[in-house]
């Protein structure tokens, strides 16, 4: 009878320890469950989304060290539907709906190409980061401040991405400019630091050096430029201001014809032009020019080079990584096949824009 109380006791004792234990392994299953539904089905509701924004669910694995959340995925491809249906597309004859079976494959789309731009922003920063460049919070906000002046100022802007994408400055801040900045700190460094861009300055400053002899401009192109300058003297027709690369529209549309620019570094590498002419068409003013191009190394070519050496997984269905093109792709074939039909027959698609 003594024994009662103690036994009594020590069962107090044992229950708090397997609540927890129990909600413990409530919370797990509940976890792993919203995982395997995410995973195998993608369900929208406030529930998963919830939970989602809570738990760092991956819709991509890189290099095993980091992720693309599955939240933020989602989180920007609400933005770009809210883009596309704040439109009005009537104008020009076009007409945007989601909710159509069509549609629906059109948003699978832009969420497949929305994962591939997510992922190749994570293996920027990685890049950068590998080369010693760290973006400090406080860099990210002046640089959030500089495009604030550019866009007419704080308040013309919050309207513009709350309209168009629902979006706050932190998420303009977050996924536009940070990612933007990675990227061109990344090309600075590689201007500066890559052998093939040492070769590229090399070649166009001897092209300089010989238009500056007053060599003809067809026959250095020849010598030394790349690409489809190389295969036509230089000779690359006509263009308008929105057709070139803004840093060369810039210099080409200030010189008089007949003129030849000074070297002018692009993303691409290293360009001198000549205004062979111009002339208004359509309203539009175009010029006639011609190139000595050398090729350089930028972002994007060592993100293919990383993109081939890193190992992505992406464990949403559907989905799958090809190493060969740097891209997500469907698994499904329909899909491929609908996307495949969509680029060729709907060129002015407004979907497809973003």
């Amino acid at each position: 009878m003594e024994e009662k109380p103690d036994n009594e006791a020590k069962e107090k004792k044992i229950k708090p320890a397997t609540l927890i234990g129990a909600s413990v392994i409530i919370l797990a299953a509940y976890i792993v469950l919203v995982g395997i539904l995410i995973y195998a089905f993608q369900p929208q509701n406030r529930v998963i989304n919830f939970t989602a924004k809570i738990i760092p669910y991956p819709a991509a694995i890189i290099g095993g060290t980091q992720f693309v959340n599955y939240s933020v995925l989602g989180d920007n491809l609400q933005s770009v539907q809210k883009f596309y249906e704040s439109q009005d597309f009537s104008d020009i004859g076009l007409r945007v709906d989601f909710a159509t079976t069509d549609g629906q494959k059109r948003l699978k789309i832009k969420e497949k190409d929305l994962l591939t731009r997510m992922i190749e922003n994570k293996l920027v920063e990685m890049m950068a980061n590998e080369k010693g460049i760290k973006i400090s919070p406080e860099i990210i906000s002046q640089e959030l401040k500089r495009r604030l002046q550019e866009m007419g100022g704080q308040k013309d802007l919050e309207e513009n991405l709350t309209k168009l994408y629902g979006w706050d400055l932190a998420e303009f801040q977050e996924y536009i400019v940070k990612p933007d900045l990675y990227r061109e700190r990344l090309d600075e460094y590689i201007s500066k630091n890559d052998p093939a861009n040492t070769e590229a300055r090399k070649k166009i400053e001897n092209a300089k050096k010989e238009l500056d002899d007053k060599k003809d401009f067809a026959e250095v192109a020849d010598n030394y430029s790349d690409g489809e300058s190389a295969k036509s003297h230089g000779e690359l027709g006509w263009f308008s201001a929105e057709e070139m690369l803004p840093v060369i529209a810039e210099t080409v549309f200030a010189l008089k014809v007949g003129e030849i620019s000074p070297v002018i570094q692009s993303s691409l590498g290293y360009h001198i032009v000549k205004l062979e002419d111009r002339k208004t068409e359509d309203d539009v003013e175009k010029v006639k020019i011609s190139q000595i191009f050398t090729r350089g190394k930028n972002s994007a070519d060592w993100l293919a080079e990383k993109e081939k050496n890193v190992r992505i997984y992406v464990p949403l269905r559907g989905f799958s990584w090809n190493k060969e093109t740097g891209s997500v792709e469907f698994t499904d074939q329909n899909l491929r096949q609908f996307e495949e039909n969509l680029n060729n027959n709907s060129p002015g698609d407004a979907s497809l824009i973003f």
